[in-house]
C-alpha cells in the first residue's frame, strides 16, 4: 500500500498514509487519514498489528452480503461501499453509543467519518464552554485522538447491528 495515492471517499483530498504520520496508532492499525475532515480509512493489510488485522478481517464479514449500499467508493479498490451500524461491548457489558460505519464488501477496509467516533469520545462529556479544555485543534490533531479513540475500542469486541 505504500506509495499509492489514496483519497478520501468523502470529499476527494489525498488521504495521508500511517508512514507519513509517524504516529505508532495509525501505523499498527493501518489507519489513513482525511487532513480535510478527520475521517479514517482502515485495512487490514496495512495494520502493522496482527491483532488489529485480525479485527479488521473479522469486521469485514459483516459487510460482504450485508449493509445498505451508500454513495461512497472504496479509496483501496474503488467498490461501492456499504453500511451498517455497529457497536462495542464495554468492560461492564453495556454497549456503546451505535457508530455507523462504511465497509467494503470486496476488500477488508472501512471508512469511519470523524463525526461518528467524536460521538463516543470521552471529550464529549466535557464542559465544552471551558476555553482550556478545547484548544483550536486542526484536522491532523483531531485524527490523532480519533486514532487513539479507535485504538482503546479495538480492545473490546463488537457487535454488528
Amino acid at each position: 500500500m505504500s506509495g499509492e495515492k489514496l483519497h478520501c471517499p468523502r470529499d476527494g483530498t489525498t488521504l495521508i498514509s500511517p508512514e507519513e504520520t509517524n504516529t505508532t496508532a495509525f501505523s499498527r492499525h493501518g489507519i489513513f487519514h482525511c487532513p480535510e475532515c478527520a475521517g479514517l480509512a482502515l485495512h487490514a493489510k496495512a495494520a502493522a498489528s496482527a491483532i488489529s488485522a485480525e479485527k479488521l478481517e473479522h469486521l469485514h464479514d459483516g459487510f460482504t452480503d450485508q449493509g445498505a449500499p451508500v454513495e461512497i467508493s472504496c479509496p483501496f479498490c474503488k467498490i461501492g461501499m456499504r453500511v451498517r451500524d455497529f457497536a462495542f461491548r464495554k468492560l461492564d457489558g453495556t454497549l456503546t453509543e451505535l457508530i455507523e460505519i462504511d465497509g467494503c464488501p470486496s476488500c477488508s477496509s472501512f471508512w469511519l467519518d470523524a463525526s461518528e467516533l467524536q460521538r463516543i469520545s470521552p471529550t464529549n462529556e466535557l464542559d465544552p464552554s471551558e476555553p482550556s479544555l478545547f484548544p483550536a485543534k486542526t484536522t491532523g490533531a483531531e485524527a490523532n485522538t480519533l486514532a487513539i479513540v479507535l485504538e482503546v475500542l479495538f480492545h473490546l469486541p463488537f457487535v454488528l447491528i
